[in-house]
């Protein structure tokens, strides 16, 4: 069990490539000839892993695993794991989204005219290749979203609703 896990963590970290994981050898209990026996070549661990098993009776008394970290593998994950996430799913309404030779005049009025209308929502003009969008709203669920779009459907009835990422940040305005 125990080089299962081991395995598997090799297996793991050899991936990122990110760490370079060296597995010594274990020191085995058995006995000892008395003559010197020349050192096996070191096997990678898809040789080792290709060899049949050979044990017999084994008692393996000192194993152990060497980590070696390369670049800033270290940093990003200790920063990673004690950040809260800097953005949530949630819904917004596009209100405007064209890619017309105009598309970026017209965006911006349709910004200004919804500013003007609701000034107590945030719009949002953004840029997806070939389309310019206006988005408007931070909802965090989906019935939130639908209440808004009731409300901008009488002055922009081509009005959906759309998932995206939402800054944390947003939702503080």
């Amino acid at each position: 069990m125990k080089k299962i896990v081991l395995l598997f963590a090799t297996l793991l970290l050899s991936a990122t490539s990110m760490a370079q994981v060296v597995i010594t050898e274990p020191v085995l209990s058995e006995p000892q000839s008395a003559e010197a026996q020349p050192a096996a070549p070191r096997l990678t661990i898809k040789e080792r892993l290709a060899r049949p098993a050979q044990v017999d009776s084994l008692t393996v008394v000192n194993e152990t695993v060497v980590v070696q970290e390369n670049g800033d593998a270290a940093a990003i994950v200790s920063g990673n794991l004690n950040q809260e996430p800097k953005a949530i799913g949630g819904y917004r309404i596009v209100i405007f989204m064209n890619n017309s030779q105009s598309a970026r005049r017209d965006a911006v009025a349709a910004q200004e005219s919804f500013s003007q209308l609701f000034p107590e929502e945030q719009s949002y003009l953004s840029y997806e290749n070939p389309y310019f969008k206006v988005t408007v709203g931070n909802c965090t669920s989906q019935d939130e979203a639908i209440i808004l779009l009731g409300r901008l459907r009488g002055t922009f009835p081509k009005a959906f609703i759309v998932r995206e990422n939402i800054a944390i940040g947003e939702f503080a305005r």
